[in-house]
C-alpha cells in the first residue's frame, strides 16, 4: 500500500500497487471495500462488481491458478494409461507445455503443446472432454465474459482452442472438471462459492458444452474448498466439500446423473485450517480418497480413504513433501492403478518430485523433472 489507513485520498491518487501474492498466476488487483468489518458494496463507473458478502474472504490465497481451489483433474494427455504434467505461462506468450511421463521421470524440458490458451486471470483446468482417452485442456474466462474455451489432445499437442460454452462460471466463481453423468466425457461444473452455494453443471456432448444447469442449491458455500472425485466408485463423478478453517469438516455430494444429491457430512477433522487437499484413488481400489498436504514446516501428508459413503480415519502417508510455496497434485504417475503424489517448487529451480503410492503410503519423493512449471505459471 502507497498511503496509510485512515489517510485522505485524492481522485487519481496512487493508493498501492499491483502485485502478485497468495498464489495467483500473475500481478493482479486485489479490491475490496469494507467497514466495521462488514463488506460494502462496490460500484465503479456504475457497474456492480459481483463478490462474495461474507468478509475476510478475498485474500490473494483465492487470487489466480493455486488459489482458485484445483483439487484434482485427470493429466493423461498422451492416452497412455500415465498421468503427465502440464503448465500454463499465462501472460501476453500465454504457452502451454506439457511433459509425458515414462513412469520414472518426466520427459521434455520445453515440450510446447500450445502457444496461445489460458491468458492471464482465466482458470486453466483439464479432462477428457471428447471422450477419446486423451485428456486436453479447458480454460475459463470467469468475469463478466464467462467463456470456457477447450483445446482438444492429440497425444503429442494441444489444438487451438474453440470456444465450448459462452456464459459459464461467471465473475469469481470457482470452476472443475469431471465426469458428473458417466458418459465417458467429461463435463463442467461451478461453484458460486458465495452465501448462495448454487453449484451449476454443463454436459459435455463430445464437441461442446450445453447450458448450464443447477445440480446444487446449496453446496460449497462461502468459500469452502470444493473438488470433484468419484467417491463411491460407480462411474459418475461426485462432489467433496472440505470446509477447512477450525472446523475441517469434509462433506460429499453424490451424482444421481442428473444432479447432486444432499450433501452428508463424510469426516469430522480432515484437512483444517490452510492445508492443500486433493483428490484420487490412492489405493487403487476404484474408489476416489482425500488427501491433505500440510505444507508447512512439518511437511506431512495424510490420506483418508472411501469406503463408498464416507472417508476412513486420517493416516500419515508421507512424513515429508511439500513445502510451504510448493504445489502439489496426484495422478497415476507409473500406470499401476493407484494415484500417486507431485509437488511443483514453484522456485527459480522449478523441481517436480513425484512420491509413488503402495497402496497405503507414499514412497519418499523423487525429482522427475528439473525445470518446469515456474514462478508465476499454473502447473499440474
Amino acid at each position: 500500500m502507497s498511503v496509510a489507513n485512515g489517510q485522505y485520498v485524492t481522485v487519481g491518487q496512487e493508493v498501492g500497487k499491483v502485485g502478485s501474492t497468495g498464489q495467483s498466476t500473475g500481478p493482479h488487483l486485489h479490491y475490496e471495500q469494507e467497514a466495521d468489518g462488514v463488506n460494502q458494496p462496490i460500484v465503479i463507473d456504475g457497474v456492480a462488481l459481483r463478490y462474495s458478502s461474507t468478509p475476510a474472504r478475498h485474500t490473494s490465497g483465492n487470487c489466480g491458478g493455486g488459489g482458485l481451489k484445483l483439487g484434482g483433474s485427470p493429466t493423461d494427455f498422451s492416452g497412455d494409461g500415465k498421468a503427465d504434467v502440464v503448465t500454463f505461462t499465462h501472460g501476453a506468450a500465454a504457452d502451454v507445455y506439457a511433459a509425458t511421463s515414462t513412469g520414472s521421470g518426466f520427459s521434455g524440458t520445453t515440450v510446447k503443446w500450445n502457444d496461445y490458451f489460458a491468458l492471464s486471470g482465466e482458470v486453466p483446468s483439464s479432462g477428457d472432454f471428447d471422450g477419446d482417452g486423451k485428456d486436453d485442456i479447458v480454460t475459463f474466462t470467469r468475469g463478466s465474459l464467462a467463456d470456457v474455451y477447450v483445446a482438444l489432445s492429440s497425444g503429442s499437442a494441444f489444438s487451438g482452442g474453440v470456444k465450448w460454452n459462452d456464459f459459464f462460471a461467471v465473475g469469481g466463481e470457482v470452476p472443475a472438471t469431471g465426469d458428473f453423468d458417466g458418459d465417458g466425457k467429461d463435463d463442467i461444473v461451478t461453484f458460486t462459492n458465495d452465501a448462495n452455494g448454487d453449484a451449476f453443471v454443463a454436459l459435455s456432448d463430445g464437441s461442446e458444452f450445453g447450458a448450464g444447469v443447477k445440480w446444487h442449491d446449496f453446496l460449497a458455500p462461502n468459500g469452502e474448498f470444493p473438488a470433484v472425485a468419484d467417491v463411491n466408485g460407480d462411474g459418475k463423478d461426485d462432489v467433496v466439500v472440505f470446509t477447512q478453517g477450525t472446523r475441517g469438516d469434509v462433506f460429499v455430494s453424490l451424482s444421481t446423473g442428473s444432479g447432486f444429491a444432499p450433501a452428508t457430512l463424510a469426516h469430522e477433522f480432515f484437512a483444517p485450517g490452510a492445508e492443500q487437499p486433493r483428490v484420487g484413488d490412492v489405493n487403487g481400489d476404484g474408489k476416489d480418497d482425500i488427501v491433505t498436504f500440510t505444507s508447512n514446516a512439518d511437511r506431512d501428508v495424510y490420506v483418508a480413504l472411501s469406503d463408498g459413503a464416507k472417508f476412513g480415519p486420517g493416516v500419515k502417508w508421507n512424513d515429508s513433501f511439500t513445502p510451504a510455496g510448493e504445489f502439489p497434485y496426484v495422478g497415476d504417475f507409473d500406470g499401476d492403478g493407484k494415484d500417486d503424489i507431485v509437488t511443483f517448487t514453484k522456485n527459480a529451480s522449478a523441481d517436480v518430485y513425484v512420491g509413488l503410492s503402495t497402496g497405503s503410503s507414499f514412497g519418499a519423493g523423487a525429482k522427475w523433472h528439473d525445470l518446469f512449471g515456474l514462478p508465476g505459471e499454473t502447473a499440474f
